[in-house]
C-alpha cells in the first residue's frame, strides 16, 4: 500500500488557497491509487519549536534510538512513498513552521547520511510536490523567478535525504487582474502531474 505523506503549512487553514489547491492534487492522484493511505501533518497546529540546545542535545543523545519520540516525524518522513508540502508562498519562501518542520525532518543517520563530501540519502519516496500559490507571478513577471525561494531550497533538502524529483504546483497572479482564474488553471495542472507521477 502506498503511503503519502501530506505537510500542510498552510497558517490560513480553510481560507487557504494553497490547501485547496493541494486537496485538488491528492483527490486526482488518488483516482488513479485509491488505495494509498494519506497521513496530513498539520503544521500551523502543531506549535513546533525550533531546535535550541536544549533539544538539539536532546536529540544529539538520542541519535541511533530510532524509536525514540523525538523521531517520529523524520520516521514518517523517510518512510513515505509520496511527499506533498503544501505551503503559500511567504516572504519569499514558505512559512516559519516549515523551515522548521525541515530542521526536524533532517536527522543524521535516520534520513541521510554523509560519506566523504557527500550526502547519501535514506528516505523512500522518488517525488515530493510542492504545492503553492502567489499573489504576484514569478514566471516571466515583474518578479523574477530567482526571487522564489521556496523550490530551491525544497530541491536542496531532497537532494540532501535522497528525494530525487520535487515538483512545483504553482498557481500564479492570484492577486493581479486576469480575464482567467489561475487558481483554475493551477486545477486542472494538478490533474495532469498526478497523471504523470501515477
Amino acid at each position: 500500500m502506498q503511503r503519502i505523506l501530506f505537510v500542510t503549512g498552510c497558517i490560513r487553514e480553510e481560507q487557504s488557497r494553497s490547501l485547496r489547491l493541494a486537496r485538488h492534487f491528492l483527490e486526482s492522484y488518488r483516482q488513479s491509487h485509491p488505495e494509498a493511505e494519506i497521513a496530513t501533518v498539520d503544521l500551523p497546529r502543531m506549535n513546533l519549536s525550533p531546535l535550541d540546545p536544549d533539544s538539539l542535545r536532546q536529540r544529539d543523545q538520542a541519535l541511533g534510538q530510532w524509536n525514540d519520540p523525538v523521531f517520529d516525524l523524520a520516521r514518517q518522513f523517510r518512510d513515505a512513498d509520496l511527499l506533498v508540502i503544501a505551503a503559500p508562498f511567504w516572504n519569499g519562501s514558505f512559512p516559519a513552521c516549515v523551515h522548521t518542520y525541515l530542521e526536524h525532518i533532517c536527522v543524521p543517520g535516520l534520513t541521510f547520511d554523509c560519506e566523504d563530501d557527500r550526502y547519501i540519502g535514506l528516505c523512500s519516496a522518488k517525488n515530493c510536490v510542492l504545492v503553492t500559490t502567489r499573489g504576484g507571478r514569478y514566471d516571466g513577471g515583474v518578479n523574477m523567478l530567482g526571487d522564489e525561494l521556496a523550490t530551491p531550497i525544497l530541491k536542496a533538502i531532497m537532494t540532501m535525504v535522497g528525494v530525487p524529483r520535487v515538483s512545483t504546483l504553482a498557481a500564479e497572479g492570484l492577486d493581479l487582474p486576469s480575464p482567467t482564474d489561475p487558481l483554475q488553471t493551477a486545477m486542472a495542472e494538478a490533474a495532469q502531474l498526478a497523471q504523470t507521477l501515477a
